[in-house]
């Protein structure tokens, strides 16, 4: 039997949910990287992620003046770097995936880095940015992908009870 809520009551019960972390890399030359809870597969005719990243994003600026990305997709031991990396925002000359302890690894296509312990990164270059509402929506084709050599890694769907990837903050108690 269903009881009528808020839709923001609703989405608490949707939880666990899938996290991807997103990388780039500033002109300069400088890596970047963030958690993103909405991701999703846009197109398999070619491959293509959707992503909904918030317009005020250091990673949102870079997608939109590279035009290159990584989807990430962390392995079950990686909670504490994507909290670290979904936590800290906009932190100038500051290098969120070194100071937690992520290793990079150069792409085949993309500038932006490979997370070496992930399950599997994806390269992306940017097909369009979409404004539906509130948060835009980057769209963005596979241009190469990789595995992790250890296939008993499995996948990180959350980064600990009680966290939601709004920003990998605690979720308010209702």
């Amino acid at each position: 039997m269903q009881t009528k809520v808020t839709t923001e009551k609703a989405f608490e019960r949707k939880y666990p949910e899938s996290v991807a972390l997103v990388t780039t890399r500033s002109r300069t030359g400088e890596p970047n990287a963030m958690a993103v809870g909405w991701v999703a597969i846009a197109s398999s005719d070619p491959w293509m992620f959707v992503l909904g990243i918030d317009s005020a994003a250091t990673t949102y600026r870079l997608i939109r003046s590279t035009r290159q990305f990584v989807v990430a997709y962390p392995n079950e031991r990686m909670a504490k770097e994507t909290r670290h990396v979904g936590t800290r925002h906009g932190v100038p000359g500051g290098d969120k995936l070194t100071d937690c302890g992520l290793v990079m690894q150069k792409g085949r296509v993309v500038r932006a880095p490979l997370l070496a312990d992930a399950v599997a990164n994806f390269e992306c270059e940017l097909v369009r940015i979409v404004i539906p509402g509130d948060c835009p929506l980057v769209i963005g084709k596979v241009v190469a992908a990789h595995v992790n050599r250890n296939h008993a890694l499995r996948r990180l769907y959350t980064v600990a009870p009680g966290y939601v990837l709004k920003g990998v903050r605690p979720m308010a108690s209702r």
